[in-house]
């Protein structure tokens, strides 16, 4: 059974004559007449029986044509749902990690480069999504997300782009960095230019629970680093809450990537080394290069440029 049959059925319901619906549906009457019987055998039933007047659907054929009108009518709902009046729709779907300098050169991309696109006249359909390195990789390498960034500690590099050529994905770096820690100004460890590792013991760790990668959290950054105190930690779940703790909670703090000056000081924050930090990598990720749309590229670009911007060498 198909949909044509279905649309075959309903149009000899709504003519009451086989001949009159083949003419309709521009086709010949014995292959009409064909494709129903061909249907009837298949659900064993009859669905039309012969009148004086032509056709008429039986007691279950009345039931059967009521599904298929039901049915019809869901598939026609859901194709207008897909369905656009416009001959082109400008689409983008990225997975990437919770930093605000991603966030900000996103922002700086849809201002800017959408212009130079010249779609500001089309229908947008973008999606953001941030999220995890395992998870943006499943994304990418479904189709769910266009493009990924996979942030990943340069001791965990080998795992991850074993990962990433698993997939059949291609990869370039966006760039290399340490991660700082970002806290109140007038937090007890903002007059140290390099914090001690050691130190942050004593004090409360925000992290974002719904990014944390099995054995790759931040407070495990070197083998025999580990602090002498209990651990305190506040598990986060949206990037507002950070901003709200670090102002208001005594002692907290945060591991970032290179922070947009205008963000620290909206919210009164400081960032500040750690030498014991590993190095991190955000990594590009894509299907193919020769795949990327224009506007694929040029957010790219406006990303390195970002972080290159940041994070000086």
């Amino acid at each position: 059974m198909n949909l044509q049959q279905l649309r075959y059925v309903l149009e000899v319901e709504k003519s009451s004559s086989i001949t009159r619906a083949a003419k309709n549906l521009f086709m010949g009457q014995p292959n009409l007449s064909k494709a129903i019987k061909e249907l009837e055998i298949e659900i064993g039933i009859t669905i039309f029986k012969r009148t004086p007047k032509g056709v008429e659907p039986t007691r279950d054929g009345k039931q059967f044509l009521q599904y298929a009108r039901t049915i019809l009518s869901q598939m026609d709902e859901l194709e207008s749902l897909y369905k656009t009046h416009h001959k082109e729709t400008f689409k983008l779907a990225v997975s990437v990690p919770r930093a605000t300098y991603i966030s900000t050169a996103f922002s700086r991309f849809l201002n800017t480069s959408l212009k130079e696109e010249n779609v500001e006249s089309l229908p947008l359909n973008i999606h953001y999504k941030e999220t995890n390195a395992h998870t943006t990789i499943q994304d990418v390498a479904t189709g769910e997300s266009d493009l990924g960034i996979v942030r990943y500690q340069k001791l965990h590099e080998s795992y991850f782009l074993a990962l990433i050529k698993e997939q059949g994905l291609q990869y370039e770096c966006i760039g290399e960095f340490t991660m700082c820690i970002m806290l109140h100004k007038n937090h007890p460890l903002a007059n140290y230019q390099d914090i001690p590792f050691h130190a942050l013991g004593q004090y409360i760790e925000i992290l974002h629970g719904d990014f944390q990668e099995p054995n790759l959290t931040f407070s495990h950054i070197r083998k025999g680093a580990d602090m002498d105190t209990a651990q305190k930690r506040i598990y986060i779940y949206d990037r507002s809450s950070q901003f709200d703790l670090l102002e208001q909670v005594k002692g907290t703090y945060l591991w970032v990537s290179p922070m947009p000056e205008e963000t620290l000081k909206k919210h009164n924050l400081v960032t500040r080394k750690c030498s014991l930090a590993s190095p991190t990598t955000d990594m590009m990720i894509y299907p193919h290069k020769d795949m990327l749309k224009s506007h694929e590229l040029a957010f790219i670009s406006v990303l390195r440029s970002t972080l290159n911007n940041l994070n000086p060498k």
